[in-house]
């Protein structure tokens, strides 16, 4: 309830920047040119994620698209996912009597994707600067090899679902008419991460996270890529 809540208010507060902006700009750009703007175009972005990873440095990539409406406000959708490696060890206990399943340096997967909204601030400008929201459902995994000699087999072990609010504020560098630089920083907040397993410390059962609870929280650094009609 409380994380719907705090979703309406800043899908709220992006709404209204939108309908509070109304001023129109001639198109600048770093390498020339300009003409009039298109009410709706749309555009699509590749992203270079930098963020922290249960105390390790990740990196992540992805992409999203848009609608672009009044060249301020856009609305669209993306996907992320983690390309750095994080080995884990795990002994998790077996209840069926057979000896303990260890997990010996299992790397962990992560991925989110979901929707991708965004305000821009005089984005005639050559410079110029917004925010964006990205809210996505995805999960973490661990997993490994099934066998060494295939290749493509793999094994998943303790697959939790989680929900991703990534709130973000940018600088934009119009590059040409087509093309858009955008750096940013944020937050990545993750909730839902609470899968748990047992394991035997001393001749006790004890269960213990996979994760942490706050683990893959982290500030994060963004660079995109994008292209699209941003002059129409």
């Amino acid at each position: 309830m409380i994380m719907k809540k705090y979703t309406l208010i800043t899908l709220g507060l992006f709404l209204a920047l939108f309908i509070n902006t109304t001023s129109a700009q001639e198109m600048q750009t770093l390498f020339g040119g300009g003409e009039d703007k298109a009410s709706v175009s749309g555009f699509g972005g590749i992203f270079n994620e930098f963020s922290g990873f249960d105390g390790d440095f990740a990196f992540s990539m992805g992409g999203g698209a848009a609608l672009l409406i009044d060249q301020r406000f856009f609305i669209g959708g993306y996907g992320l996912g983690l390309t750095t490696r994080h080995l884990r060890s795990y002994n998790v206990y077996n209840y069926d009597g057979t000896p303990d399943i260890m997990l010996d340096d299992v790397y962990t997967r992560f991925g989110h994707g979901g929707f991708w909204l965004g305000y821009i601030h005089n984005p005639k400008k050559a410079i110029n600067f917004g925010g964006n929201l990205k809210l996505g459902w995805g999960s973490y995994s661990f997993t490994n090899k099934r066998y060494p000699y295939e290749e493509d087999s793999w094994e998943t072990y303790a697959l939790d679902n989680v929900f991703v609010i990534t709130p973000q504020v940018d600088m934009n560098m119009n590059l040409l008419k087509w093309m858009r630089l955008s750096v940013g920083v944020g937050y990545r907040v993750v909730t839902g991460v609470d899968k748990t397993y047992y394991t035997m410390e001393n001749n006790t059962l004890v269960e213990k996270p996979y994760m942490e609870k706050n683990a893959l929280n982290s500030v994060t650094g963004n660079v995109t890529l994008a292209f699209g009609w941003f002059n129409n």
